[in-house]
């Protein structure tokens, strides 16, 4: 049977499951502990090319080549967008219907990916949001005549272990309605913390 065209949503569904760090690493090129990996655009000798997290895509310092994991492929084999794409879904053995959806079948794919961009966007606000916090307390925590040094004190440690459990399971922390509340009032603490 003959594929048919993908379409933007088919697009971003790809870029939403394979992550540019885990497609590097799956083509060869091992991603290091800071992000960096050895450009294959270029002769190489020393880790240029960063790898962004959340998927927000690749960018080399040296040559300047910069896009999404569907760019990276694309480049990395001499393939158009689309062979790319089709190249994720073969070798990643992606959930992604390429052929014959029903209306409903699209209308479903575009809601679902719709929400993965919300949790996504949340998920990226959440760590900025911990991140400010952090540094705050850290500021607080030096100085003991701040105002907020007890405060700084006792929540220091938790929200470093709440920064952690972000990392390693951003899509469980998203679903707990305890942590977005949580994240609610540290935003509205960060918007305070000067009064």
């Amino acid at each position: 049977m003959r594929k048919t065209h993908l379409c933007k949503t088919d697009y971003e569904e790809v870029k939403g499951l394979v992550g540019m760090k885990k497609a590097a690493e799956f083509y060869g090129y091992p991603v290091s502990r800071n992000g960096c990996c050895i450009c294959p655009f270029h002769q190489d000798r020393r880790p240029s090319m960063r790898i962004y997290p959340h998927n927000r895509g690749y960018y080399c310092f040296s040559c300047g080549s910069g896009g999404d994991v569907i760019k990276f492929v694309s480049r990395l084999f001499g393939l158009n967008n689309e062979q790319a794409a089709f190249k994720l879904i073969e070798d990643f053995s992606l959930p992604i219907q390429t052929e014959g959806l029903t209306y409903r079948e699209r209308r479903e794919r575009e809601k679902k990916i719709r929400l993965q961009k919300k949790r996504d966007q949340w998920i990226a606000q959440a760590e900025d949001t911990l991140r400010i916090y952090w540094i705050l307390l850290c500021e607080a925590s030096r100085n003991f005549a701040d105002p907020n040094f007890d405060e700084a004190l006792m929540r220091l440690s938790y929200i470093e272990y709440r920064i952690k459990c972000l990392q390693d399971d951003p899509r469980e922390f998203y679903e707990d309605r305890e942590a977005v509340r949580m994240i609610g009032k540290i935003r509205e603490r960060i918007n305070s913390w000067y009064d």
